[in-house]
């Protein structure tokens, strides 16, 4: 039996990921302890983690799978592939119209795109996103709602059923929405359950629905799967992008926009 009532294996999941962004490996008994449960119990989270390609079973433990989405922190995220994201982001903002209701999710490239929305006018802009929130300039005539919620330190977000609660309220004109881990095969991840509800309130809310992410994303796996890639309208990023992952993704969503390394063009 299991020592505690800690029984929600998402939560026991993402405590054993964590365990190993710091030591690559874990045995049986090495969950359970972590975990407060029998070795039975974390030996079945270890194998429902083998089964999403999180990690890769040993002999009486795991170790972390090469190409696993482990989450980097806030201030990491706004290191990496900054031009990439830049212009990423730029494309999506040939998007948004004046008047618009739009929803920005957390990430690097929801935060460079709201730095283009200064020169509109009467829009609306829903986020859970802390940087957004406090550090974009909007032009007079526009709107900003942050949804409110539980801070989530180390990553400058709003979650919790506050924030789950106004967003289901909301019909937004476009959900922009970035990833920790997509799989054009499989879905959409996030490498912590901590975000999925907001997440999957985010994406109901939007009539355009647009994923926004640089191609280092791509192939890839994370704890909690957000969605299906057919749930999105359209598609944005670089031309890094691997030949298998463009090709799926033209036959399962409405637009794919690549954006080329230069600054100016692009390629559909």
């Amino acid at each position: 039996m299991d020592q505690t009532n800690s029984s929600i294996p998402a939560q026991r999941q993402q405590i054993i990921m964590e365990y190993l962004m710091e030591k690559s490996s874990i045995s049986i008994r090495e969950a359970a302890d972590l975990c407060h449960v029998s070795d039975a119990t974390a030996r079945r989270d270890l194998d429902d983690m083998a089964v999403q390609g999180l990690i890769e079973r040993t002999h009486g433990g795991a170790v972390v799978e090469r190409g696993t989405g482990l989450e980097k922190n806030h201030a990491e995220k706004m290191k990496i592939m900054i031009p990439e994201k830049t212009r990423i982001a730029m494309e999506a903002a040939k998007m948004i119209c004046d008047g618009n209701s739009i929803f920005l999710d957390s990430g690097t490239t929801t935060f460079l795109l709201a730095k283009q929305l200064q020169g509109f006018k009467n829009l609306t802009v829903v986020t859970h996103n802390l940087d957004v929130a406090y550090r974009i300039k909007l032009d007079q005539t526009s709107t900003l709602i942050l949804t409110g919620g539980i801070r989530r330190d180390g990553y400058n977000v709003l979650i919790g059923e506050i924030a789950e609660d106004l967003v289901n309220q909301l019909s937004v004109d476009i959900v922009f929405m970035g990833a920790d881990a997509i799989n054009a095969k499989y879905g959409v991840f996030n490498s912590s359950f901590l975000e999925l509800g907001i997440k999957r309130s985010c994406l109901s809310s939007g009539k355009q629905k647009v994923l926004i992410s640089d191609h280092t994303k791509f192939n890839r796996k994370a704890l909690t799967k957000v969605c299906n890639i057919e749930e999105f309208d359209t598609v944005i990023t670089d031309e890094g992008i691997d030949d298998e992952s463009r090709q799926i993704l033209e036959t399962k969503i409405k637009k794919l926009i690549i954006v080329k390394n230069e600054a100016e063009g692009r390629k559909e």
